[in-house]
C-alpha cells in the first residue's frame, strides 16, 4: 500500500515520471500504475495524438474524468490512486496529477503541433466568418475544416481541467502566442504589401485587432465580463501584448520592402510617415522577446543590407545610385532628424560612389542640366538654402574645437517610445542634400572644377551667344558654393559676351567697306581662365583659312596689339551640299541638305572640290593629321552616301565623291557602303579632360617625388593622406580622388620616373 505523501519541491510532472519509468519492480507496482485513472485518462488521451482533428473531444473525455472524480470526495487512506498529494485539495491533486500523466504520456511536440494546428484553424475560420470572405477555389478544404472545429467544447473542457490558469497553462500558451503572431503576419502583409501612396493602414489593422482577434481571444481564455478586476487585467495585459506585435509586425512587413518605399518617395510619402509612427509604437519592446533587436536597429540593417544588394553594383548607373542615394537622404531624414540613422545607412553607397569616376559630373549634370531636373536641380533652386561654407554634415568633422557645453548626442538606442520626441529635440544637422553629396569627397573644388569643364563645353557649343541660362545658373551656384570659387566660370561668360560683340563690329567694319560679310564667327576666350582645351594641329583647306586669316586681320585691326590664336580642330562648320538619297520611288536622287560639322570634317569635304579622288594617306598629308584619324573620321562622310571607299588589292584605302553612277554601280556589285557609326565627332568634348587632369596633377608631382625620396616606398593610401598633409595651407590645394590620384601615380610609372612594384608600393625609378 502506497504512502500519500505531499511534495512541494518537485514539479508533479517529475514525480509522476520517476514512479511510472521505475515504479515497474514488482507486478504489482507495475499493475497498480497502470491502473489508476489518471494513467487510464492520460492512455486514452494519446491513443490518437496524431491527429488535431479529434482534439476538442479528447480534451473533453479528460474534463470528464475530473468532474467524475470530483464526485469521489477526499482520497481514502488506504488508496493506491498515487503515491504523492500535489496539491491542498483532492481536486487539485488530481487535476495536477492527470496533467503530470498527460505530459509524460503524449511526446510534447505532438501535443504542441495539435494545438498549434487547432488554433491556427480556428483563427482562420473567425477571421473570414467576421470579415464576411469567401475563400474561391479552396472552399472544399475550408468546410472539411470547419466540421473538426469546436471552440466551445474545447475551450470549457481546458477550463474544467485548470489549464487556462497561468500556472498551468502548459499545452497551449506558446502555440497560441505563435498562432495569433502567424495570423497578424499574414493579414498585415496582404494589407501592407506593395501600397506605399494610402494613408491609415496601421488604423485599420488595429480596428481589426480589437474586433476580430480580441473577440476571439476573449472566448477562449473564458473570459466572459470584464467586471472581475483580474479578467480585466488579463485581457488588458492581452491588448497590449497584441498591439506590441501588430506594429512589429507592421515593421517587419515593411523593412522587407524598405528599398522599394525608399525608391518610390516622395510617392510613399504617406507610408514613411505612418512606419515612423509605427516605429515608435514598436521601440518599447516586449519581454515576451528579449532577444529582437531594436525597431530602429533592424529598420538600418534592412536597409543598409537592400542598398548594398540592389544599387551597389555595376549594373546600377550612377545617376540611378544617386537618385537612390537622395531618397533614402529624404526617408531617412523623416524617420530621423538627426542624421545618425542616415549616416550608417548611406555609408556603402557613399563609399561606393566615390570608386564611380562619373559621379562629380553626372553630381554636377543633375544639378544644373534644366532638360534631366530631377532633385538636385530643384535642390539648387530653394529659396532656404545655405552655402556650403555654413552647412555642417558632420559635427565630428568640424575644424572649431568642441567648447566646455560641448554633449554627445544621445544614443540611437533608446529603450522606450520616446526615441522620435528626442531627435526633434536634438537636431544637429542642418545639411542638405546638396551638402551630403558634396560631403563624399570632403570638397567642393571638384564640382566646381567640372561644372568648370561643363560649362567651357556648353559655351564653345553655343553658336548663337546666347548665356542667359548660363548666368541664371551660375548666380545659384555662387550662392551655394561661393563668389570667389566661380570666378574663373564668371570669366568664361564673360569672353562669350565679348566674342559676340567683336564679331558684330567686325561684321559692320566689312559691311562699311562694302565688303561681303564674313562666313566666319569665332569665339575668342581667356585662356589663362579656361580649362586646357584640345590643342591638335590641323592645315585647313585654303579655302578656309583664307577666311579665318580675313578675320583674323580685322581683329588685329580693332584690338590691336591683341593677335587671335586659332584652335584649329575646335568649332562647328555649317555646309550645304548636294548628296544622294533615296527618292519616293525608291530611286535614288540628288538633293542638297544641311550638314552640322567640325572644322576636320568641312576640310576633308573640301579636298573633293579640288578633285574626286583622294587617298587616306593623301589626305592626311594635306590636314597634317595622321592617316588612321582619317579613316575613322571619313566614315561620317561615307554613312551620309557623300563619299564612297573602296580598297585597292595593295591594301591603299581610297575615297571617291559619290555620283548617282558609282551609287548604282555600289548597287549593283552589292558593296556595302554604310559602315559602323563612327560619328562620334559630333560629341566630342571641346575639353581635353585628360591634359585639364595632368595640367592639374603635375603641380603635386614634386610634393610626390620629395616624399618618396625621403621616405622611401609608399602605398597609394599614405602619399594621398600625406598630399592632403602637406598641400594643405599652400597655394594650390590637394582635392584629388584616390582614383585619380593612382591614375596620375600609373602615369608617372608609364613615363619611367616611378616604379610600382607587386604589393602596390610606389618608389623612384632607378635607371
Amino acid at each position: 500500500m502506497a504512502t500519500v505523501t505531499s511534495s512541494a519541491d518537485r514539479a508533479p510532472e517529475a514525480l509522476w515520471r520517476d514512479e511510472f519509468r521505475h515504479g515497474f519492480g514488482s507486478a504489482d507496482a507495475a499493475h497498480a500504475v497502470r491502473t489508476r485513472p489518471t494513467t487510464v485518462a492520460a492512455v486514452e488521451f494519446a491513443a490518437d495524438g496524431g491527429d488535431w482533428c479529434t482534439l476538442p473531444e479528447r480534451v473533453a473525455a479528460l474534463a470528464a474524468h475530473v468532474q467524475r472524480w470530483d464526485s469521489l470526495g477526499a482520497i481514502p487512506e488506504n488508496s493506491s490512486e498515487w503515491t504523492y498529494a500535489f496539491g491542498s485539495t483532492p481536486q487539485e491533486s488530481r487535476i495536477m496529477a492527470l496533467t503530470a500523466a498527460v505530459r509524460v504520456t503524449v511526446p510534447q511536440q505532438i501535443l504542441n503541433r495539435q494545438f498549434s494546428c487547432y488554433l491556427q484553424a480556428s483563427l482562420d475560420y473567425c477571421c473570414r466568418t467576421r470579415l464576411g470572405e469567401e475563400m474561391e477555389g479552396e472552399e472544399e478544404s475550408v468546410n472539411g475544416d470547419e466540421k473538426y472545429l469546436n471552440d466551445a467544447l474545447l475551450f470549457n473542457s481546458l477550463r474544467v481541467l485548470g489549464w487556462l490558469r497561468v500556472p498551468r497553462r502548459i499545452f497551449w500558451t506558446e502555440e497560441l502566442k505563435l498562432a495569433l503572431r502567424r495570423k497578424m503576419k499574414q493579414y498585415v502583409r496582404d494589407v501592407i504589401t506593395g501600397d506605399y501612396e494610402a494613408s491609415g493602414r496601421f488604423e485599420t489593422l488595429r480596428c481589426w485587432k480589437d474586433q476580430t482577434i480580441l473577440p476571439w481571444l476573449q472566448s477562449a481564455l473564458i473570459i466572459s465580463s470584464l467586471t472581475d478586476p483580474e479578467e480585466e487585467q488579463e485581457m488588458e495585459r492581452w491588448s497590449q501584448r497584441l498591439q506590441h506585435w501588430l506594429a512589429d509586425t507592421y515593421c517587419e512587413v515593411r523593412n522587407e520592402e524598405i528599398f522599394e518605399l525608399v525608391a518610390d518617395y516622395p510617392d510613399s510619402h504617406e507610408a514613411v510617415l505612418e512606419l515612423r509612427y509605427v516605429l515608435q509604437q514598436s521601440n518599447c519592446g516586449s519581454h515576451e522577446f528579449p532577444t529582437l533587436q531594436l525597431p530602429y536597429e533592424r529598420l538600418r540593417n534592412a536597409l543598409r543590407s537592400a542598398l548594398v544588394r540592389r544599387v551597389c553594383h555595376a549594373g546600377a548607373t550612377t545617376s540611378q545610385i544617386i537618385d537612390v542615394y537622395i531618397a533614402t537622404i529624404k526617408v531617412m531624414r523623416v524617420m530621423d532628424p538627426s542624421d545618425r540613422l542616415l549616416q550608417v545607412v548611406a555609408e556603402p553607397v557613399r563609399l561606393y560612389l566615390q570608386t564611380r569616376l562619373d559621379t562629380v559630373r553626372c553630381i554636377t549634370t543633375s544639378l544644373t542640366d534644366a532638360d534631366q531636373g530631377g532633385e538636385l536641380y530643384e535642390e539648387l533652386r530653394r529659396q532656404d538654402a545655405k552655402p556650403l561654407e555654413h552647412v555642417t554634415v558632420d559635427s565630428d568633422d568640424e575644424e572649431e574645437p568642441p567648447t566646455m557645453d560641448w554633449q554627445p548626442r544621445p544614443s540611437i538606442h533608446q529603450p522606450k517610445g520616446t526615441f522620435l520626441e528626442t531627435l526633434s529635440t536634438n537636431n544637429n544637422a542642418d545639411g542638405d542634400i546638396l551638402a551630403m553629396l558634396v560631403s563624399i569627397y570632403g570638397s567642393k573644388d571638384l564640382f566646381v572644377n567640372e561644372y568648370r569643364l561643363m560649362l567651357a563645353d556648353k559655351l564653345l557649343a553655343s553658336v548663337d551667344y546666347n548665356t542667359d541660362k548660363e548666368v541664371h545658373t551660375l548666380e545659384l551656384l555662387k550662392l551655394r558654393f561661393g563668389e570667389s570659387s566661380m570666378r574663373n566660370c564668371e570669366v568664361m561668360i564673360k569672353d562669350m559676351d565679348d566674342s559676340k560683340r567683336a564679331n558684330t563690329n567686325i561684321q559692320g567694319s566689312l559691311k562699311s567697306r562694302g565688303t561681303t560679310s564674313s562666313t566666319v564667327d569665332a569665339a575668342i576666350i581667356s585662356h589663362i581662365f579656361w580649362p586646357t582645351l584640345h590643342s591638335d594641329s590641323l592645315v585647313h583647306h585654303p579655302r578656309i583659312q583664307v577666311k579665318l586669316d580675313d578675320f583674323s586681320t580685322m581683329y588685329a585691326n580693332l584690338k590691336n596689339p591683341r593677335k587671335l590664336v586659332w584652335m584649329h580642330q575646335l568649332g562647328t562648320v555649317q555646309l550645304e551640299l548636294d548628296v544622294i538619297e533615296d527618292g519616293p520611288n525608291g530611286e535614288p536622287v540628288i538633293m542638297t541638305k544641311e550638314f552640322s560639322c567640325s572644322p576636320l570634317l568641312a576640310t576633308l569635304i573640301s579636298h573633293f572640290e579640288d578633285r574626286t579622288e583622294w587617298t587616306a594617306e593623301d589626305l592626311s598629308n594635306e590636314t597634317g593629321v595622321a592617316s588612321h584619324a582619317i579613316k575613322k573620321r571619313m566614315i561620317y562622310w561615307i554613312n551620309h552616301r557623300v563619299i564612297t571607299v573602296h580598297i585597292t588589292p595593295a591594301g591603299v584605302t581610297v575615297y571617291n565623291l559619290a555620283t548617282l553612277a558609282s551609287h548604282e554601280e555600289n548597287d549593283a556589285h552589292g558593296s556595302p557602303q554604310h559602315l559602323a557609326s563612327e560619328d562620334d565627332d559630333l560629341h566630342d568634348h571641346t575639353v581635353s579632360i585628360s591634359a585639364q587632369q595632368d595640367q592639374e596633377m603635375d603641380v603635386f608631382l614634386s610634393y610626390v617625388v620629395g616624399m618618396l625620396t625621403n621616405l622611401g616606398q609608399l602605398p597609394l593610401k599614405t602619399i594621398h593622406n600625406n598630399l592632403k598633409t602637406f598641400v594643405t595651407g599652400s597655394d594650390v590645394r590637394y582635392d584629388k580622388t584616390p582614383q585619380q590620384l593612382s591614375a596620375f601615380l600609373q602615369n608617372l610609372c608609364r613615363q619611367e620616373r616611378l616604379e610600382c612594384g607587386p604589393d602596390g608600393m610606389y618608389k623612384l625609378f632607378k635607371k
